[in-house]
């Protein structure tokens, strides 16, 4: 159907369109033109990192990283059970095993506590998310994984600009992965990024992402490699984006603190831990069963506003379905839903979003006290 209110689309401004026509006007097309070099160094200094290697998308730049830190059939890496599927795709793309790991219920990422009793001697990684724009809790894993002489991963594809402690995101562990898709709070349509302050990392992932030339014959190649490369179009809009990183994050805090205010009592609203700046990439609220779920999302939809369930969780997906449970993932991905959170959302659309919701749950209040519905 044609929505009036969609759940998540990019910011796109002038200086987006002036960015990516001055780089066709300079014939600026391949992976090896200027804009990429030079968004590869704005972002690892937003970053604050030494290295960002751009690549083809958030997936790639998980299994990348994983590769070049030589996971490979054998190895396990933790992930959390509660997650998109990309995370535990990029294990398996090595050939190791996700060994997955139940959630904390307020912010949805991996349960730190839970971490430890999931590690054997085959576990090479940690890999946590930082879901829907929250800071997982990285001192603790970080120590976990000094512990058992582990790597860490982040998976910050939902949390360009979030804030642990007052670092970003991307910067807390020996390697982070970022998405550019065109629902993050910015895109360069498709593409990725890997960030890093090791040199030995950036050069293997460099090398990786190109079908590995050799340093002193071009074509001739030693090791298995990809085309995983960003184009300089895509880093053109990268670059607009980039500058307007702080404006939109802002603008998704300004979201949720609007729809947190309209929605108290009536659903339960996402939270912020206080060593956590989240950024909301999507503001997702909870009812109380997924039968009440799924009657908000059609009623939603009647009135042309898209939403979105959380994610399904990887125990129950058909690829990695297991016996296992997870109930804490699994209880998010039956009472949860994504509300429109795009960065330009307008007041008057929040505003129809919150009346809607209202609207449904006075409706089904009536219904169930035997009144009439109109």
């Amino acid at each position: 159907m044609e929505y009036k209110i969609r759940v998540c689309e990019p910011s796109i401004s002038e200086l987006e369109k002036r960015y990516v026509m001055e780089a066709l006007s300079n014939n600026f097309i391949s992976s090896v033109a200027p804009p990429v070099a030079k968004f590869k160094e704005e972002f690892a200094k937003k970053i604050g990192v030494k290295h960002a290697v751009a690549v083809n998308s958030g997936g790639s730049a998980l299994f990348l990283t994983l590769w070049a830190l030589g996971i490979r059939e054998g190895d396990e890496v933790i992930v959390p059970a509660f997650t998109m599927v990309a995370t535990a795709n990029a294990v398996k793309q090595c050939g190791a095993t996700p060994v997955f790991v139940d959630s904390e219920y307020d912010t949805g990422n991996i349960n730190p506590d839970l971490i430890e009793e999931k590690i054997t001697p085959r576990t090479r990684a940690i890999m946590p998310v930082h879901i829907y724009g929250h800071p997982c809790d990285m001192d603790k894993i970080n120590l976990i994984a000094r512990d058992y002489g582990l790597h860490v991963i982040e998976d910050a594809a939902e949390s360009h600009g979030a804030l642990y402690k007052g670092k970003m995101t991307g910067s807390l562990a020996h390697a982070g992965c970022f998405s550019f898709y065109a629902n993050k709070i910015i895109t360069t349509g498709e593409g990725g990024t890997i960030t890093t302050n090791s040199d030995e990392l950036a050069y293997k992932l460099k090398k990786l992402k190109g079908y590995h030339f050799d340093d002193f014959a071009h074509f001739w190649h030693k090791h298995l490699a990809w085309n995983m490369r960003m184009s300089s179009l895509e880093a053109a809009l990268g670059l607009a984006q980039l500058e307007r990183l702080d404006e939109l994050v802002e603008k998704r805090r300004r979201n949720a603190r609007y729809y947190t205010k309209k929605l108290k009592g009536l659903v339960e609203t996402p939270i912020e831990k206080p060593y956590a700046k989240s950024v909301y990439w999507m503001y997702g609220i909870r009812v109380k069963d997924e039968k009440t779920r799924n009657g908000l999302m059609t009623y939603l939809e009647k009135n042309g506003i898209e939403t979105r369930t959380f994610f399904f969780p990887m125990n129950i997906q058909p690829i990695y379905k297991t016996t296992e449970q997870f109930p804490i993932a699994e209880k998010l991905g039956k009472v949860g839903l994504h509300l429109p959170s795009s960065s330009h959302l307008t007041d008057k659309e929040k505003d129809f979003v919150c009346a809607k919701i209202r609207e449904f749950f006075n409706q089904t209040k009536s219904f169930k006290d035997g009144k009439s519905r109109k």
